[in-house]
């Protein structure tokens, strides 16, 4: 097996775990909010997902933008801003939810180096393409949740998230 099967191979497995936890993360939460914030970035793992299991076939790395339409940071402004009327009353953060939010960032940021890694390694045009996307989109996902850990852990309020620049890192 040559090294990017290989490397796809490896992403496949990752990016399952990623739908996975993302997905028991969304059952275990109890605010509407983060359940919308983990179903977004399982689905964007599960985007990730198909469009290796694609490329894993053919090993064909021009046609990956079908597969990437609107950014996970685009997508978590339009849930709190469709949030912010239906949001009515403070709902402090359990721990559960704050050691979701320090697992997903984990994930996110091994998922990050991988295919930091393999897009160093790469010499063709557009696997670097698709990896530096990959990598792009991990790196939103990593910063929305590190955002949002730091700021439930000072405030523990899931209300007050969306009244702060919190998607801009502020």
């Amino acid at each position: 097996m040559d090294n990017i099967s290989k490397t796809i191979r490896t992403a496949i497995e990752m990016e399952k775990n990623g739908v996975d936890f993302y997905h028991k993360a969304e059952e275990k939460t109890s605010y509407p909010l983060a359940k919308k914030m983990f179903l977004s970035f399982a689905e964007d793992e599960k985007r990730h997902l198909a469009v290796l299991k694609k490329i894993l076939l053919d090993l064909k790395f021009s046609d990956f933008k079908q597969f990437f339409g609107e950014n996970p940071r685009q997508k978590i402004e339009n849930i709190f801003k469709e949030a912010r009327n239906e949001i009515k009353e403070r709902i402090a953060a359990n721990p559960d939810e704050l050691e979701a939010l320090k697992i997903g960032m984990d994930m996110e940021l091994e998922s990050v180096e991988f295919y930091q890694t393999a897009l160093e390694k790469s010499e063709d045009n557009h696997q670097k393409a698709f990896l530096r996307r990959l990598v792009e989109e991990e790196k939103e996902h990593l910063q929305l949740l590190q955002n949002t850990h730091s700021y439930l852990k000072n405030s523990g309020d899931w209300f007050l998230w969306e009244e702060k620049a919190l998607l801009n890192g502020g």
